[in-house]
């Protein structure tokens, strides 16, 4: 057992370390057994977890909402929990900016921005994430001309790795490493984020089958504000994700639709959150639950290029059908390039393809089939999902890489920030 070497250092803070506390993610496909367990309540305090860190020679992570399928929080070493760090700090209406703590969750910072008379520009479709989970791992929703979350981050101030509180703005050519930082450029304690001004939307859901949706598909992307897809296997593959589905109706090979299109204010007696056909704040179109014993799943996803997603797409639905315990549908969304250096969409439109792994299968050689099919077509994963990309993958994805790992050293030159997943992708 690893203990603190002074444990008046650590009696400093509102709470005691937690020893050996286990620690999972949602999926439960990945556990691990942190030495020591912070719940910091201040930027100071978070700040005297990574100096402790340092101090015993342990690596550190931070858990958000623990809802990566990837194992970026997984350590042996120190867990830092930033449940105790939210809310809005402030507004600036002139800039359209909003400066929230880290810890606030995407469903929290919506809610309290829509009292306040503005929104998110998108969002992705779960809203328990922590704020700087979602960035650090460049979550995205669907949208030609939307991007993703890391797009959206102007100003961070973290905790580096030497323990130092610092700020990064959008003069410093830093910050487009640590818009999508997957925690190896610092702790992240205060964010600014761009917003607009709030607005309703509509969602609505169809059902065509395969053909007529790979035919339509760059009509819908062009005549809906938010549009994306999922590909249905089989009869029951939409009850692996709890979708609505016509009633008395054969699902095999189709598809859903999921479409949402701006429309005037509404009162809130109009206001609808019945799945497929919700109305009112953009917000709670765009996102919603989990939802209570929601089943697990295992997912992976890479992004293409925008132009090639329905050949790629064809290929991935070939591996489902020689993977029959795979019954998981296939997403696809749309997502607009930005200037992240680690985006899976950086400086090109992008379109991604999400499958799911079954549990209580083997189901590493269904995603090792779609890894090795979508390869090919200059594929990205996406951080918070399980991939089997390689660190000479990630050179040839990702143009900036090499300068993305040397500014990773000079933040944390003691490698604090690693842990056995992210090691030999970035060391």
């Amino acid at each position: 057992m690893t203990m603190v070497s002074n444990p008046a250092e650590s009696a400093i803070m509102s709470d005691q370390p937690k020893q050996n506390q286990a620690w999972s993610n949602w999926a439960q496909n990945f556990t691990s057994n942190p030495a020591l367990t912070f719940y910091p309540d201040s930027e100071s305090r978070v700040a005297d977890a990574v100096r402790v860190a340092l101090r015993e020679n342990l690596t550190l992570r931070t858990a958000g909402s623990s809802l990566s399928f990837s194992p970026l929080v997984t350590t042996q070493g120190v867990l830092l929990h930033l449940d105790n760090l939210t809310g809005i700090t402030s507004i600036d209406e002139e800039k359209q900016r909003v400066r929230v703590l880290a810890g606030t969750t995407v469903k929290d910072l919506a809610a309290e921005l829509w009292t306040r008379g503005w929104s998110l520009r998108n969002q992705g479709i779960i809203w328990e994430q922590a704020i700087a989970g979602a960035l650090n791992t460049s979550t995205h929703g669907t949208g030609r001309g939307l991007r993703g979350f890391s797009s959206m981050l102007t100003w961070v101030r973290l905790v580096d790795g030497r323990g130092e509180i610092i700020e990064i703005g959008e003069d410093d050519p830093r910050l487009h490493a640590v818009q999508t930082g997957l925690g190896l450029m610092g702790v992240f304690l205060e964010v600014e984020l761009e917003v607009v001004p709030r607005f309703f939307l509509e969602e609505t859901f169809q059902f065509p089958h395969w053909d007529v949706a790979a035919k339509a598909w760059e009509n819908e992307v062009a005549t809906n504000r938010n549009h994306g897809l999922m590909w249905l296997k089989s009869d029951t593959s939409a009850q692996e994700y709890s979708l609505p589905s016509p009633d008395g109706e054969s699902m095999a090979n189709r598809t859903v639709y999921f479409q949402a299109n701006e429309i005037d204010p509404i009162p809130e007696n109009d206001w609808s959150d019945r799945i497929g056909a919700r109305r009112g704040p953009a917000y709670r179109v765009l996102s919603a639950p989990i939802g209570e014993g929601a089943k697990l799943f295992y997912e992976l996803e890479y992004a293409v290029p925008y132009e090639v997603i329905l050949e790629a797409t064809a290929l991935v639905q070939r591996q489902s059908e020689l993977h029959p315990e795979q019954n998981h549908p296939m997403f696809m969304r749309v997502i607009e390039a930005d200037d992240s250096w680690m985006s899976p969409f950086y400086e090109r439109e992008s379109a991604t393809i999400s499958v799911a792994g079954m549990p209580g299968t083997d189901y590493w050689p269904f995603l090792r089939a779609v890894h090795e099919t979508l390869m090919p077509f200059k594929a990205r994963a996406h951080w918070g999902k399980l991939h089997l990309m390689t660190r000479e993958d990630l050179q040839r994805a990702y143009p900036k890489f090499d300068e993305y790992v040397a500014l990773r050293r000079e933040q944390d030159p003691n490698g604090l920030f690693l842990n056995d997943y992210l090691r030999p992708l970035f060391a």
